[in-house]
C-alpha cells in the first residue's frame, strides 16, 4: 500500500499543468503617407524649420490636418504574426520631436496593432538643388524605440524608422516607415513543462527504487 500512495505522488507531479505564455510579436510592416512640418506655434513650416510633424489625414492628395493623420500600410514581411494586412489604413499621433516627451500610448494603430513610442533620435539635413531643379529638398529622419501590443500576443518591444522630406516649395511632404515597426527577438525561456517531466521521472524512479 505504501508504494502505491508514492507512485500516486509521483503521477501528480508528472501530470500538473504548465502555464503557458502568449507568444511574442514578429515581423515588420512598411507604411507611408503625407504629413507637414510645423513650428513651435503650429505654422507650416520648411521641414529644415520645423519642430514637429503634423500627419495628413489623408494618404493622399491635399492634406487635411487636425488631430493626428492617417497612413496605408503598404507591405508586410513573409511570416510575421502581426495582425496587420496590406492595404489597411491606420491612425498616428502628431508629435514633437524636437522636445519629445515619452511614451506616448498608441503612437499608431493599425488593424489589430498598436505601437507605444518610448524614445526617438532625430537627424534633419537639406540637400541643395541639382539642375533642373531650383530649390533643396529637406529631409527629417527620426529613429524610435517602443512596445508593440496586440491581443492574444505578449508586449514586445519593437523599433520604428521614419523618413519624410519635402522639397522646400511644396512644404507638404510624403513619409515612409521604412521596415516599419520591427520587432526585436526575444529570449525564449525553456518550457516550464520540461521541469515539471523532470520531476515526474524522478518521482517514479524514487518509487522503483523503493519497491526493489
Amino acid at each position: 500500500m505504501q508504494i502505491l500512495k508514492q507512485m500516486a505522488l509521483g503521477l501528480s507531479i508528472l501530470a500538473a499543468p504548465v502555464a503557458v505564455n502568449a507568444a511574442p510579436l514578429t515581423g515588420s510592416i512598411d507604411f507611408g503617407g503625407l504629413f507637414q512640418g510645423v513650428d513651435a506655434g503650429g505654422a507650416n513650416v520648411r521641414l529644415a524649420d520645423a519642430v514637429a510633424v503634423d500627419f495628413c489625414a489623408n494618404v493622399t492628395g491635399s492634406c487635411v490636418t487636425g488631430a493626428g493623420g492617417a497612413f496605408l500600410t503598404n507591405a508586410v514581411s513573409a511570416g510575421s504574426n502581426m495582425p496587420v494586412a496590406v492595404g489597411d489604413t491606420g491612425t498616428i499621433q502628431d508629435f514633437n520631436f524636437a522636445s519629445f516627451s515619452g511614451p506616448i500610448a498608441n503612437f499608431f494603430t493599425v488593424g489589430g496593432l498598436s505601437f507605444d513610442l518610448n524614445s526617438i533620435n532625430v537627424t534633419q539635413f537639406t540637400v541643395p538643388p541639382l539642375p533642373p531643379a531650383t530649390s533643396p529638398t529637406d529631409y527629417l529622419l527620426i529613429s524610435g524605440i517602443g512596445t508593440l501590443r496586440a491581443a492574444g500576443f505578449d508586449d514586445t518591444a519593437g523599433t520604428f524608422t521614419f523618413s519624410g522630406q519635402t522639397d522646400g516649395v511644396n512644404l507638404v511632404g510624403t513619409f515612409t516607415f521604412s521596415g516599419g515597426a520591427a520587432a526585436l527577438p526575444v529570449p525564449v525561456p525553456a518550457p516550464a513543462g520540461l521541469a515539471l517531466l523532470g520531476a515526474g521521472l524522478l518521482g517514479l524512479g524514487l518509487v522503483r527504487r523503493k519497491a526493489a
